[in-house]
């Protein structure tokens, strides 16, 4: 398996306990911003030490990277934080649902700023996105119809 295979398994679990972690703590009813610094603490240090450390060949991140890691993480830390005190108006489902489709926007970017190839089925993903979107506002109006008649 290639590097590039392995880190975008790691990605993938990591995102996946990521949600599962988000549900437990909001069953547990734990506070937003404590499981965000939670989280981005563990994650900067994890980082961190594969920085410090490197590779056998030299330094793993250029100071460049590390330099647009700092604010993205912040953005990152915000974002999160905002979905999280979000979660109290809608289910938590629905909302990681939206928060995997926002995937879209950062792969658009990168078919219009590096003429990145689009291939039928990422064409496909990103025709479905805004069904989904709309999919997902219609059962939230139908919902909210529901709960005025209870």
């Amino acid at each position: 398996m290639a590097t590039g295979q392995i880190y975008l398994l790691l990605g993938l679990l990591s995102f996946s306990m990521l949600g599962v972690l988000h549900k437990v703590a909001d069953v547990k009813q734990s506070r937003p911003s404590a499981i965000n610094a939670l989280l981005f603490s563990s994650s900067l240090l994890f980082v961190f030490l594969f920085a410090l450390f490197g590779t056998p060949t030299g330094p793993a991140v250029p100071m460049r990277v590390a330099a647009i890691a700092v604010p993205f993480g912040i953005a990152a830390s915000v974002a999160i934080l905002t979905f999280q005190a979000g979660l109290k108006h809608g289910d938590i489902a629905t909302s990681w649902l939206a928060i995997n489709l926002s995937a879209g926007i950062p792969t658009v970017a990168s078919i219009l700023i590096y003429d990145e190839p689009v291939g039928v089925g990422k064409a496909l993903a990103l025709g479905l996105i805004p069904v989904s979107m709309f999919l997902l506002w219609k059962d939230k109006k139908a919902q909210e119809g529901r709960d005025q008649v209870s």
